[in-house]
């Protein structure tokens, strides 16, 4: 996953001798491509001022790069795909898939069922960092949902995922109020939305965007499969709702809420970061955008070994819509989703941090450990910081 970030004022997109030109007229940026030379494979828009030419979207779509417009609140407003297989018998196998009641339960049953598995997987990864998880309990909730639900219908498997979905965010929201009590989140359900779309504060802001970038990212591999990306299983059917792209997005919400927390662990974010809209609600800058993109770009390139051979989490993605392909056209009997072990790189976890806060004068100098070490790393641990440990 390798997105460029256009954000701003007055950003132009056109060719010149073969090249692919971004130029920002207010800061003067400037930046050059040659043809079949560009590392992205995404461009988002988050400016609302400039313009792009016919010849830059040629470009843009002769390189198979997907060109997705973001509106002001960090939602996605439109995008650019290459262009798609013709795919015809697959898209009338994923029609009938849909009209087979028994069949269209089974298969939002498995995004369900992977999506809580996840759920509670980074969760239970989490609580090694943060005391206010406390993990037994969070796997007795989930547990007891699990036991008293029978997924026999849509509705019954939507009630049993917003269930959980409750209990999910009350945990996350320990994190984030312990990391960011300042950001004052308190759920992802607004009083004028369902679902806040329209943040209200600026963990809601970061989720908003990230979810949007993921929605890109399920966007091009359901386009370059062949899926029609209206017509889910999980989710019905409606007006503007790409009902297949929210489906498969369910898969890897994870990685948003991670990169989240991510962000907030790094403590560079500032108020100052985000705008108040007149009707009071939150939207990213181009610095906290940039810093979250990068963190969800990290996430998704992370490699693991897939099928035995070290893969990005990014291509699990990919071969995971390709799984509900040949699945729906029978190429396949079994539909079982994959998603490798949720990854945090830190070594600081409680038992750590808390040793290193009891640490004496008298200890550290039998430990031979340096003083303003010490006080610098039992600082950062102060101020919620994560830290960093090196073996010698």
């Amino acid at each position: 996953m390798k997105p460029l970030l256009i954000s701003g004022f007055g950003s132009f997109l056109s060719v010149d001798r073969r090249k692919l030109i971004v130029y920002n007229t207010f800061t003067k940026e400037k930046f050059e491509f040659y043809p079949h030379q560009i590392e992205y494979d995404t461009i988002i828009i988050d400016g609302h001022s400039g313009a792009v030419s016919f010849d830059a979207m040629r470009w843009i779509a002769k390189h198979d790069i997907a060109l997705t417009l973001l509106n002001w609140n960090g939602n996605v407003l439109s995008t650019l795909q290459p262009k798609e297989p013709v795919s015809g018998k697959l898209k009338i196998a994923q029609y009938k898939s849909y009209l087979n009641k028994e069949r269209r339960i089974n298969l939002a049953s498995e995004i369900i069922k992977a999506k809580i598995n996840k759920s509670y997987e980074i969760l239970e990864k989490l609580s090694v960092y943060y005391k206010d998880l406390k993990i037994n309990d969070v796997k007795a909730s989930f547990d007891k949902e699990a036991s008293q639900t029978k997924l026999e219908s849509i509705n019954y498997i939507m009630m049993y995922e917003g269930r959980v979905a409750d209990l999910y965010w009350k945990n996350m929201a320990k994190i984030f109020n312990y990391l960011a009590p300042e950001f004052n989140f308190k759920s992802r359900k607004g009083k004028s939305y369902s679902w806040n779309m329209n943040a209200s504060d600026e963990i809601n802001a970061m989720l908003n965007y990230g979810y949007a970038i993921l929605e890109t990212l399920v966007r091009k591999y359901v386009n370059a499969i062949g899926l029609d990306q209206d017509i889910g299983f999980l989710h019905e059917l409606a007006n503007s709702r790409a009902s297949l792209i929210y489906d498969l997005q369910e898969l890897y919400r994870w990685v948003i809420d991670l990169s989240v927390i991510q962000v907030l662990e790094d403590k560079k974010l500032k108020k100052s970061d985000f705008i108040v809209t007149e009707n009071y609600n939150i939207r990213l800058r181009e610095s906290a955008a940039k810093m979250l993109i990068n963190k969800i770009k990290v996430n998704f390139n992370s490699t693991s070994v897939y099928k035995g051979k070290n893969r990005a989490l990014e291509f699990t993605l990919l071969d995971n819509i390709r799984k509900l392909a040949d699945h729906v056209s029978d190429r396949s009997n079994v539909l079982e989703f994959y998603i490798p072990e949720v990854k945090i790189d830190r070594n600081d976890d409680i038992a750590v941090r808390d040793k290193i806060l009891s640490i004496t004068p008298a200890e550290r100098k039998k430990l031979k450990i340096n003083k303003s070490t010490l006080w610098y790393r039992q600082k950062a641990i102060k101020n919620r910081k994560r830290i960093k440990l090196y073996k010698q």
